[in-house]
C-alpha cells in the first residue's frame, strides 16, 4: 500500500512537471499540456519501474516528463531537431530555482572546494548501484574526474523509446553546474555517443568570486 501511495505521489509530481515545462517553454499550442499528460499516463503504465526509490523518482519527474512532451510534439508533426530543442529549452527554463541554489553554493572558493571534496563513490545516494555504476578516476585539490559506465538515465530513455532526448537531462544538470565562472565543467556522455560518460570538474585558481 505504501508503495502504491508513493507511486501516485511521484506520478502526480511528474504530470505537474509536464505542465510546468509547457508553461516555462512558452509552448502555447492549444491542448499541448493535455496531450503530453496523456502520453505520460500511458508511459507510466507501460514502463518497467525500477526497484529503488531514487530511480523511481528520477523516472517519474524527469525521464517520463521529457519523453512525454517530446512525443506529444512529434505527434503534432514537429521535426525531431525542433522537438528536441524545444523540450531542452523548456526544461532548462524550469530549473531557475535550482540554478540559483547552485550559484549560491558555488559562488565562493570555499563552496567550490567543498563541492569538489564531496565527489566520492558514495556521493549522492540518488545514483545507487547497480542502476548506475561510476567511479572517481582522478582527484586533486583543483580537479575531479568521474567516469560513468552505466547510467540509469540513459537506460531509461532508451527503454521508453526516446534516446534522442536523453541529452536533455544531461543539459539540465550541466546548466545547474555552470553558474560559476570559477568552476569549469567538461562532459562527454553516452547520450552524445560516447562509450561512457566522463565528467570533469576543475576549480580555476587565481580567480576570486
Amino acid at each position: 500500500m505504501a508503495a502504491e501511495v508513493m507511486r501516485r505521489l511521484m506520478t502526480r509530481c511528474g504530470r505537474s512537471s509536464v505542465k510546468s515545462c509547457v508553461r516555462a517553454g512558452d509552448l502555447s499550442e492549444p491542448g499541448l499540456t493535455g496531450d503530453a499528460q496523456t502520453v505520460y499516463d500511458r508511459l507510466v503504465d507501460e514502463v518497467t519501474w525500477p526497484d529503488r526509490i531514487a530511480d523511481q523518482v528520477y523516472l517519474a519527474v524527469m525521464v517520463l516528463p521529457v519523453a512525454s512532451l517530446y512525443n506529444a510534439l512529434r505527434k503534432r508533426g514537429w521535426p525531431q531537431p525542433d522537438a528536441v530543442h524545444a523540450v531542452k529549452a523548456a526544461f532548462l527554463a524550469t530549473g531557475a530555482p535550482q540554478r540559483s541554489l547552485f550559484k549560491l553554493m558555488l559562488g565562493t572558493d570555499l563552496g567550490r572546494r567543498l563541492f569538489l571534496r564531496s565527489l566520492r563513490p558514495n556521493w549522492l545516494w540518488l545514483t545507487p548501484s547497480p542502476s548506475n555504476e561510476w567511479e572517481v578516476t582522478e582527484r586533486s585539490k583543483t580537479r575531479v574526474t568521474i567516469e560513468v559506465t552505466r547510467c540509469y538515465r540513459w537506460d531509461a530513455f532508451r527503454q521508453v523509446g526516446t534516446p534522442e532526448v536523453a541529452s536533455v537531462a544531461c543539459a539540465f544538470e550541466e546548466h545547474m553546474m555552470s553558474t560559476s565562472p570559477h568552476l569549469r565543467l567538461a562532459v562527454s556522455s553516452m547520450a552524445s555517443g560516447a562509450d561512457r560518460c566522463r565528467i570533469c570538474f576543475e576549480r580555476q585558481l587565481g580567480k576570486s568570486a
